[in-house]
Parts: structure tokens; C-alpha cells; sequence
């Protein structure tokens, strides 16, 4: 019995990536590469198709680049994705952090006991005691 010839991980990445669907203007899955091409390509070809989005963290925000975050994209939708969706996205995140953070930071430089400063517009009166 003959051995096999080993298959690389570039071979079976590329293979994987031809696997890939979407769904087509009449809602039926076709590939995102049809066969007909793929058979044309060689595996540097095919891969050089591909970015890889990091979803669901983005890496921006400290997304690591671990299987389970990472999924492969053509490179034009995931260039419209990160401008249309992940920028504003990572930008709004940004934004609430350093207003966490702004709050934060004045919460704790008043001193624990002393009073709020008063900010309306009468003056606190004292109780009446009952005689």
C-alpha cells in the first residue's frame, strides 16, 4: 500500500476557505468562490482572498488573535464591515470609557463623609421641632 503524499496546512486552509457560503439575491447559499474559478487558483491564490475579521472582539479593543475571535472575509466586505460597523463601534466605546472614567475619577477625589455641595436654587431649611 502506497503512502500518501502529506497534505499542507496551506493546502487545507484554502480548502476550508472554499467551503465558506453566502447567501445569493434569491436566498439560496452558493459559494463564496465558485468552483469554477477555485479550480484556476492555487492555494496562495485563494488564501490572498481572505482577511480575517476578529469578531467578536475587535482587536482594537484588545481582541486577540486566538481561533475562536477570527473569521475569514473577503477583503472588500471586511473593509466596508470595519468602516461601517467596527470603527464607529470602537470609536463609541472610546468615547463611553473615557466618560466612565471621568466619573470615576470624581467620584473618588470627594473625601468619604463630607457632604455633597448643593446646587439648587434654595437653601436647605432646618427641621421645626414639634413643642
Amino acid at each position: 500500500m502506497a503512502t500518501r503524499k502529506h497534505i499542507s496546512l496551506k493546502t487545507k486552509l484554502a480548502a476550508a476557505l472554499l467551503t465558506l457560503r453566502r447567501v445569493d439575491e434569491n436566498g439560496v447559499l452558493v459559494p463564496i468562490i465558485p468552483h469554477e474559478h477555485a479550480k484556476l487558483m492555487s492555494a496562495e491564490q485563494i488564501i490572498s482572498l481572505f482577511q480575517w475579521d476578529h469578531y467578536p472582539i475587535p482587536h482594537a479593543l484588545g481582541g486577540p488573535d486566538e481561533p475562536w475571535n477570527l473569521q475569514p472575509e473577503l477583503i472588500r466586505p471586511h473593509r466596508v464591515k470595519t468602516a461601517t460597523q467596527d470603527v464607529p463601534t470602537i470609536a463609541k466605546t472610546k468615547r463611553l470609557s473615557a466618560e466612565q472614567e471621568e466619573f470615576r475619577r470624581r467620584v473618588l477625589e470627594r473625601p468619604c463623609g463630607q457632604p455633597r455641595e448643593r446646587k439648587g436654587r434654595w437653601p436647605s431649611r432646618p427641621f421645626r421641632r414639634k413643642s
